[in-house]
């Protein structure tokens, strides 16, 4: 099977448009089976990082949330997520990708305590 990946937007959540966070590719072709790494690059202050799925007609997805009080955060057993600080970016890993992995995945970016709610992949 075959599997693409599109970010068609980021979010940002908090009332500096200097924080910014963007996918570093818009799409991306998988196989199924393959490991599959979503980044996003941030800049400016980030208080945490959230990961999103949509499937198509469906509504948006929490998936991970990611702080400075966490290593890398795991969702299941094949989805994870960290920070590299030093790159400022924002890395989701899926694991043996599925065909339910197909849908759209946000990354977004929080510069204050409040929790908030962008690539896709299609098998």
């Amino acid at each position: 099977m075959f599997l693409f990946c599109w970010i068609p937007l980021t979010l940002l959540i908090g009332n500096s448009f200097a924080d910014t966070i963007q996918p570093l590719s818009s799409e991306r072709h998988i196989f199924k089976g393959d490991n599959v790494t979503l980044s996003c690059n941030y800049s400016g202050f980030v208080y945490n990082l959230q990961w999103y799925r949509q499937y198509m007609g469906s509504r948006l997805e929490f998936l991970i949330l990611v702080n400075e009080n966490s290593k890398a955060s795991e969702h299941s057993l094949r989805l994870s997520a960290k920070d590299s600080k030093e790159k400022k970016q924002v890395i989701l890993t899926i694991s043996s990708a599925e065909v339910t992995d197909s849908a759209v995945y946000y990354c977004a970016l929080s510069n204050s305590h409040v929790h908030n709610k962008n690539f896709s992949l299609l098998l």
